[in-house]
């Protein structure tokens, strides 16, 4: 007798990104998790990359059924929205009855690091997933930039492994868990998080053979990309700017996922949270408020020792 996955048949994983649904990214994406269970696509129409957690879109538009060459028995969906609309949707219309269990955003064409995360559709339909309470994979591949608004030639075979080795290791720490209380809806909404995070960030160096080193890492606090425009003025275009890779490694801590990725060329691993409060005591302390526990803070000045180049 098959064992039940939380008291259903098997996994449903719903893959998405924001490269639009012709990227072979996605491929990559869907090849990963595959053999997990039943597997639901759902994508942008079109290029979203820099969208975020935006909910941008044709709002008379929908769901629109179709086939990826060579995953034909895959369910596909595509829809002109943002990956973050692409996602709320989903879970509003073809998931209303039952929410995935795991969410795998990418694979992206470039990788998402350090402060720049924010601007990312990969990771805002992740973190888009995970404020429906599903687990969510944001995964991206170290290109040149000149490939982040159109396809390339990439090997994906590290990234397709790399996602494959943690979605497995997620769906398998979900097997462990009783069946949810409900399968969707506010009841879900209510049950306690299966991770300490809500979107594990991978992001793969461009050449990734087998026995690549993968670490955990810090988010790091510090643009990666540079937006420049040569000679600026008040008239300067938004289409004047260049974006490159900000290479001043003596900014670059060890440990965070920018110095891991860049430097150590290893993969970086990065959990990341819904919840952005900064620490409240020491908040408490800088701004003379009281703490959660009602006493007077001693006034101090704060200092980010994190923000600080590694000596």
């Amino acid at each position: 007798m098959k064992r039940l996955f939380r008291g259903f048949e098997e996994p449903l994983i719903l893959v998405t990104n924001d490269d639009g649904v012709e990227s072979p990214g996605l491929i990559a994406a869907i090849r990963s998790v595959i053999h997990l269970g039943r597997v639901v696509v759902v994508a942008p129409t079109t290029q979203q990359t820099s969208r975020g957690r935006s909910m941008a879109g044709n709002f008379a538009d929908v769901l629109h059924l179709t086939a990826l060459l060579g995953l034909e028995g895959c369910e596909v969906y595509h829809i002109d929205a943002s990956p973050a609309l692409a996602v709320q949707h989903a879970m509003n219309t073809i998931f209303v009855k039952r929410w995935p269990d795991l969410a795998v955003s990418g694979i992206n064409y470039g990788e998402n690091l350090g402060t720049d995360i924010t601007i990312s559709g990969t990771v805002g339909a992740a973190f888009q997933a995970a404020a429906y309470a599903v687990p969510a994979i944001a995964a991206s591949q170290q290109v040149d930039v000149a490939h982040h608004y159109a396809y390339g030639d990439v090997d994906w075979d590290g990234s397709t492994r790399v996602v494959q080795s943690y979605a497995e290791r997620m769906i398998d720490a979900l097997a462990a868990l009783p069946a949810p209380v409900a399968p969707c809806g506010r009841p879900r909404l209510a049950e306690p998080r299966p991770f300490p995070f809500d979107v594990l960030k991978i992001d793969v160096p461009a050449e990734c053979p087998p026995g690549t080193p993968e670490r955990l890492s810090r988010l790091a606090r510090r643009h990666y990309f540079l937006f420049t425009i040569d000679a600026p003025t008040a008239e300067s275009p938004i289409g004047a700017g260049r974006t490159r890779v900000d290479e001043e490694i003596d900014l670059i801590r060890p440990g965070d996922d920018v110095h891991t990725l860049a430097v150590d060329r290893a993969v970086a691993v990065t959990p990341l949270s819904l919840d952005f409060t900064a620490p409240l005591e020491e908040s408490a302390r800088a701004l003379g408020l009281p703490s959660l526990d009602g006493s007077s803070p001693d006034r101090l000045v704060y200092v980010d020792k994190g923000s600080r180049p590694a000596q």
